[in-house]
C-alpha cells in the first residue's frame, strides 16, 4: 500500500511543469529515454538569432541583386578607358601643336626676312616697294618675341615629359568590371573555420575583390612590365606588373592568363593580362586586385579613378 502512493507522489511531482523550463523533448527507447529541455530564455535568443541572420541574408540578397543590376560589361569599361586614353593624348597633344605653330611662324618669319632684306644669305627675292629700316627692325623684335616664346614652349614640354610619363606608369583606371565584393583593410577571414594555417576569424585583407562571370577580361592599369605571370601561392593564376622600381599591381585568382602575356614583356594601359576566375585561396568568382607601393600593400580604391578626375581636372 505504502509503495502505491510513493508511485503516485512520484508521478504527479513529475507531470508538473518546471519553471526553469519552457520546452522539452524526448525520446523514449526500451531501454533508454533521451530528454533535451529548454528555457524560454534560450528558446527566445535562438529565435532572434535565427530571424537576425535571416534578415542579414535577405539584405545580402538585396545587395547582391542591386550590384549585378549595376555592374558595367566590360566592353563599356574598355570603351570608356579608350576614350579616357584619346581625351588624354589630345589634351598634351595641344602642346605639340603649339610647338607646330611656331615653328611655322619661324619660317614664315626667316622668309619674309629674307624677301625684305636683299642682304639675307637667303636667294635673293624681289624686294617689295616700300621696305624701310624700321621694317627691318619691327621684324627683328618679333622674331625675338618667336624665339622667346620658342624657348619658353620647349622647356615647359621638358618639365611636362616626366610628369606624363609618371603618369603612363601610376595605376589609374578599374581593372576590371564588376562590383566590389571586398575590399581593402580588416575582415572577417573567409577561411578561419577551416583553420589551415592557424588563422583567426579577423584577418588584413591586402587588396580589393571585384565580383563578376567567370571569364570577364582583366585589363593593365597602368604601363609597365610584366614582372611575374603564372601559379603564385594563395592567389592562383596572377600576374604581377611593375611600373615604377616603387610600384607595382598584383591580379590575382584569374581563371586563365592571357597567351601573350609573358614575364619580361611591356604593357600598356588598358592591355588585357586575363580573366576573371577563382583559382587559388579563394571561394568565389572574383578578382583580387592590389597596389603595392615599396612591397607594401596599400588601399587601391583612390587610384581606380585618377584618370578620369585628372581628365576632368584639365576641362
Amino acid at each position: 500500500m505504502m509503495f502505491k502512493k510513493n508511485s503516485a507522489r512520484r508521478g504527479v511531482r513529475l507531470s508538473r511543469p518546471d519553471a526553469d523550463r519552457f520546452f522539452t523533448i524526448m525520446l523514449v527507447f526500451s531501454r533508454r529515454t533521451f530528454r533535451w529541455s529548454l528555457a524560454r530564455r534560450t528558446i527566445l535568443w535562438t529565435f532572434g538569432i535565427v530571424v537576425g541572420l535571416w534578415v542579414l541574408a535577405m539584405i545580402g540578397s538585396a545587395y547582391g541583386f542591386w550590384a549585378t543590376k549595376k555592374i558595367m560589361s566590360f566592353s563599356q569599361l574598355q570603351e570608356d578607358t579608350t576614350n579616357q586614353q584619346k581625351q588624354l593624348k589630345e589634351t598634351l597633344g595641344k602642346t605639340e601643336g603649339l610647338e607646330e605653330e611656331i615653328h611655322i611662324l619661324r619660317r614664315q618669319l626667316t622668309e619674309l626676312q629674307k624677301l625684305i632684306d636683299p642682304n639675307s644669305t637667303a636667294p635673293a627675292l624681289p624686294r617689295p616697294p616700300g621696305a624701310s629700316t624700321p621694317n627691318l627692325e619691327k621684324i627683328g623684335q618679333l622674331q625675338s618675341e618667336i624665339e622667346r616664346t620658342w624657348a619658353q614652349t620647349r622647356e615647359m614640354r621638358a618639365e611636362m615629359d616626366p610628369i606624363i610619363e609618371r603618369w603612363n606608369h601610376t595605376p589609374s583606371i578599374p581593372p576590371t568590371a564588376g562590383y566590389l565584393s571586398s575590399g581593402f583593410g580588416l575582415r572577417i577571414n573567409p577561411f578561419s573555420q577551416s583553420n589551415e594555417e592557424g588563422e583567426g576569424l579577423l584577418k588584413m585583407h591586402s587588396g580589393m575583390d571585384i565580383s563578376n562571370t567567370i571569364n570577364t577580361p582583366i585589363q593593365a592599369t597602368a604601363n609597365g612590365t610584366v614582372e611575374s605571370a603564372g601559379w603564385l601561392t594563395g592567389y592562383g593564376n596572377a600576374v604581377i606588373i611593375r611600373h615604377t622600381p616603387e610600384l607595382e599591381t598584383l591580379y590575382g585568382h584569374l581563371n586563365a592568363i592571357a597567351p601573350q602575356i609573358q614575364v619580361g614583356q611591356e604593357v600598356s594601359r588598358g592591355d588585357i593580362l586575363g580573366y576573371m576566375g577563382q583559382s587559388g585561396r579563394a571561394t568565389g568568382v572574383h578578382l583580387h586586385y592590389e597596389v603595392r607601393v615599396d612591397g607594401r600593400p596599400t588601399n587601391p580604391v583612390p587610384y581606380l579613378r585618377l584618370q578620369r578626375e585628372w581628365l576632368s581636372s584639365l576641362k
